[in-house]
C-alpha cells in the first residue's frame, strides 16, 4: 500500500513538474518577445489564432528543461 502511494505521489510530482516547465517556457517567451510581432501575437492568442499558439508551444527559450524548472521555482524577480 505504501509503495502504491509513493508511486502515485511520484506520478503527480512528475506531471506537475512537466506542466510547470511548459508554462515557464511560455511565460519567458512572452517576456522576451521571442515570437515575431509580439503586439499582434497577444491579439492573435486572444482571438484563438493557431499560428500564435504554435509559436508559443514550439519556441524554446532556454537550453534545457531543468532551467525552466529552476527559474520557475527560484524566481528572483
Amino acid at each position: 500500500m505504501r509503495d502504491l502511494f509513493i508511486l502515485l505521489l511520484l506520478a503527480a510530482v512528475f506531471t506537475l513538474g512537466k506542466a510547470l516547465v511548459r508554462v515557464e517556457n511560455e511565460r519567458y517567451a512572452l517576456w522576451l518577445g521571442m515570437c515575431p510581432n509580439m503586439d499582434q501575437t497577444f491579439k492573435a492568442i486572444r482571438a484563438g489564432d493557431q499560428d500564435a499558439w504554435k509559436c508559443m508551444k514550439t519556441i524554446q527559450t532556454r537550453t534545457a528543461w531543468w532551467w525552466h524548472l529552476y527559474c520557475a521555482i527560484a524566481d528572483h524577480n
